[in-house]
């Protein structure tokens, strides 16, 4: 199987999503900042793709933060969420059936009592 049909998501895709939600920059703007297609920032921040260090750098720089800014992140300060919805149904992703049932229902019991 290919790469770009596989998601591994890497501390790094997860730094560029959350800093281009952040500061509201659409994927077609930051792709014209890189040099790149749509498509490709959608793969760089789904792990679908590695991310080449100069476009890394112009993204970073296009998303408004400096390269000391994200080397904080891979060194683990925590990525903040964006998105709590998004999260969730990409966690939910994850997770297969009788398991989701199985954390749902451990949830609702928690809020019940």
């Amino acid at each position: 199987m290919k790469r770009s049909q596989q998601k591994i998501m890497t501390v790094k895709s997860k730094i560029l999503r959350f800093m281009r939600i952040s500061q509201k920059v659409s994927q077609e703007t930051a792709a014209k900042a890189a040099g790149c297609s749509d498509a490709a920032i959608g793969h760089y921040e789904n792990g679908r793709m590695e991310i080449p260090e100069n476009r890394l750098r112009r993204l970073i720089t296009t998303y408004g933060y400096s390269y000391e800014i994200f080397m904080e992140y891979i060194n683990g300060k925590p990525i903040p969420i964006i998105d709590v919805r998004d999260d969730c149904l990409r966690l939910l992703s994850q997770v297969d059936n009788e398991d989701k049932l199985r954390a749902i229902h451990t949830i609702l019991k928690n809020f019940a009592s």
